[in-house]
């Protein structure tokens, strides 16, 4: 009897496990719309270690299946070998990441994803109420030809503490679109913030203001979608990232 009961309770466990584990799946592309092989797909936990990785398929797609329920750091893509400090393909040819940001995973989700030379790194977002309505975004683009044309590139913690290799701001654009859906930019703010690294060249680093979605008030079964698109004029760079903003109880009764 005893036996028969331990044999439930691990089928029981393992049922709740099951069902608490969800896939993520999307599509790799170029910013031309073709699909990109053998690219990574890693996923954080909130201690920034590896949960799970996959690669993209012939035909940009990817799938991570029983990926336990919760909150993630981020989730990051590239192709490894494109890396600049890889050495492994013409400078021409060298990319950063792409990265998704606050990862609540409570249902089966789909991410598409594109990266180019440029990368959105470090993005939050956040709802300002006060006196004013609005979504804020904060980011901090870097552009690859600047990495790959500083002769400390093969060497990141010297480039860290000597370099600057964000993208000022006469040169950048962005776009955002909540859950797919464009929403008009009202302003960007350039931040020159100090590097943590030691650089003594400060990071050129952006607040996005935007509107607050429309459905705001009624958005309660899953996180927005945050995505913001990023073009470097200077070297017709482009790269984008998501970050997962969740209606809190006080943005409910706001």
């Amino acid at each position: 009897m005893q036996k028969f009961f331990i044999l439930l309770f691990s089928i029981f466990i393992a049922c709740v496990s099951y069902a608490q584990s969800y896939s993520i799946t999307g599509w790799v592309t170029d910013y031309n719309g073709s699909p990109v092989d053998s690219c990574s797909i890693i996923i954080y936990n909130p201690d920034f270690s590896e949960a799970l990785e996959t690669l993209s398929d012939a035909n940009g797609y990817y799938r991570l299946d029983s990926v336990p329920k919760g909150r993630y750091a981020a989730i990051a893509a590239m192709r490894v070998n494109e890396y600049p400090r890889m050495r492994q393909v013409p400078l021409e040819d060298m990319k950063l990441e792409f990265w998704a940001w606050n990862v609540i995973l409570d249902n089966d989700l789909t991410l598409n994803i594109r990266y180019d030379k440029m990368e959105l790194y470090g993005t939050k977002a956040f709802f300002e109420y006060g006196g004013r309505q609005e979504l804020l975004i904060y980011t901090r683009p870097m552009s690859v030809t600047k990495v790959i044309r500083d002769p400390n590139f093969m060497d990141k913690t010297a480039q860290e503490k000597s370099t600057n290799v964000t993208v000022a701001p006469q040169h950048i654009d962005f776009k955002v679109y909540v859950d797919g859906n464009p929403i008009d930019v009202l302003s960007v703010q350039h931040l020159s913030l100090p590097n943590t690294n030691g650089n003594s060249i400060n990071d050129d680093c952006y607040l996005i203001q935007t509107y607050l979605p429309n459905d705001i008030y009624s958005h309660f079964e899953r996180p927005y979608e945050i995505r913001v698109i990023g073009h470097n004029k200077e070297f017709d760079e482009w790269g984008e990232c998501v970050y997962y903003l969740e209606v809190s109880q006080y943005d409910r009764i706001h």
